[in-house]
């Protein structure tokens, strides 16, 4: 549920330009009274393609940095991750340079 009140959760979002919270869902937020017009259109300053971060979710258990680092190609003893080379993937111009 939002903060808003309506039965959707993971809805709500903030703006780029302003930083206000509103539910893409219900449109409303924290801007007092009203509804947004549409949800890419900011009721607080106005701006179009406003939506920027989602807040106010649980994130999900894969997205915590729970992932296997020996899938990623990481070193035990470093800890570095392991570059790929490209020594024979580079091809030479052939022709006339020019000066």
């Amino acid at each position: 549920m939002c903060r808003w009140g309506c039965q959707t959760t993971d809805t709500t979002y903030m703006c780029k330009w302003c930083g206000t919270r509103f539910c893409k869902e219900c449109l409303r937020g924290e801007f007092g009274t009203g509804i947004m017009r549409d949800s890419s259109w900011c009721f607080q300053c106005n701006q179009k393609k406003c939506v920027g971060k989602r807040v106010e979710y649980v994130p999900s258990a894969n997205s915590e940095g729970k992932s296997n680092k020996a899938s990623r190609g990481s070193n035990r003893k470093t800890g570095k991750t392991k570059k790929p080379s490209n020594k024979g993937d580079a091809k030479k111009k052939k022709g006339k340079r020019k000066k």
